[in-house]
């Protein structure tokens, strides 16, 4: 019941509404509110409105906007905070995670994913292309001493015509993205 999945933009206004539920459960308003604040200074608060609407209030106004007017990015954002509330004692699967999120938010996103996912018990798997994604994974790691969350790559072996698929720890993942000259994760 517990297991989510996450496609490459978000959750419908349904779904979000849902996992929202969890987030008001655990008295965790305030903490989504503060990480929307820190992902755009505009907004101030998120709510599920009477119409069952996901909105963003705007910062000093009691004016609320509905979510699908800041973009995908911000949608896919919260889908992914409130999820890891939803997820306690279970697994988040998380499609393209970048997908609509700025770079310069990237080490944002797992800096709470690594934090709540801890909190909360929850197995995060997480897809991207993207080294820029990779890299601030591997940035997080670092910075906060991570030491439970693997990077899994996974490659053709074209003469062997099989999947194959290595892991990687920071350490060796860093060794990779910054010493080796070259990643295969792009």
């Amino acid at each position: 019941n517990h297991i989510k999945y996450i496609d490459n933009f978000g959750f419908n206004n349904k779904y979000l509404q849902d996992t929202y539920i969890a987030v008001q459960t655990k008295n965790k308003e305030q903490l989504l509110d503060k990480y929307i604040n820190e992902f755009d200074k505009n907004i101030e608060k998120f709510k599920i409105m009477g119409d069952k609407n996901p909105v963003c209030q705007i910062k000093g106004t009691e004016e609320y906007r509905k979510i699908n007017e800041f973009g995908d990015g911000l949608k896919h954002y919260i889908s992914i905070i409130c999820s890891l509330f939803a997820c306690s004692d279970s697994y988040l699967f998380i499609d393209e995670i970048d997908n609509g999120i700025h770079y310069t938010m990237m080490d944002k996103v797992w800096e709470i994913i690594l934090k709540i996912s801890k909190e909360q018990n929850v197995q995060v798997f997480a897809t991207t292309h993207s080294k820029e994604c990779i890299s601030s994974f591997n940035n997080v790691q670092k910075e906060i001493k991570d030491e439970d969350s693997l990077y899994f790559e996974m490659y053709d072996n074209i003469k062997e015509n099989t999947l194959k698929m290595r892991s990687l720890d920071k350490e060796q993942l860093d060794y990779e993205l910054n010493h080796k000259g070259h990643f295969r994760g792009e």
